[in-house]
């Protein structure tokens, strides 16, 4: 007779492994929706934060934000923005600025597009 404790396991048949990722995945999953409980307060150690994302940089870089800034100047005239003032549509940002719109400063009429508004306006005022 053999003693039960001193036996091990003989057979080739390994375990298989543990997937700590998908683990530690699902704890995060978990705890994210804990978070959105109101009053609850999950906490997370740093690797847990890490990986929720809570020390990602998605600021755009200085180089970023300056080559975006071309994409405003390929832009065709009728899209570029304008501001209108008693002379018309200019795109220089004036010194005082207010919430009215074509609609409202020009009469503009449905159809109409603003230069056609401003002509018919500055027709008016001769």
């Amino acid at each position: 007779m053999t003693d039960p404790k001193n036996q091990t396991n003989t057979t080739d048949a390994a375990l298989p492994p543990v997937d700590d990722y998908a683990t530690a995945t699902e704890a995060l999953r978990e705890k994210l929706a804990d978070a959105q409980t109101p009053g609850y307060q999950a906490e997370f150690d740093p690797e847990e934060a890490e990986r929720a994302g809570a020390f990602v940089e998605d600021a755009l870089s200085e180089q970023d934000a300056t080559d975006s800034n071309a994409d405003l100047v390929d832009v065709p005239g009728e899209e570029q923005p304008e501001f209108l003032d008693d002379e018309g549509p200019s795109a220089e940002i004036p010194s005082f600025i207010t919430r009215t719109n074509a609609r409202e400063r020009f009469g503009m009429k449905d159809g109409e597009t603003v230069p056609e508004a401003i002509a018919r306006h500055n027709a008016k005022e001769d």
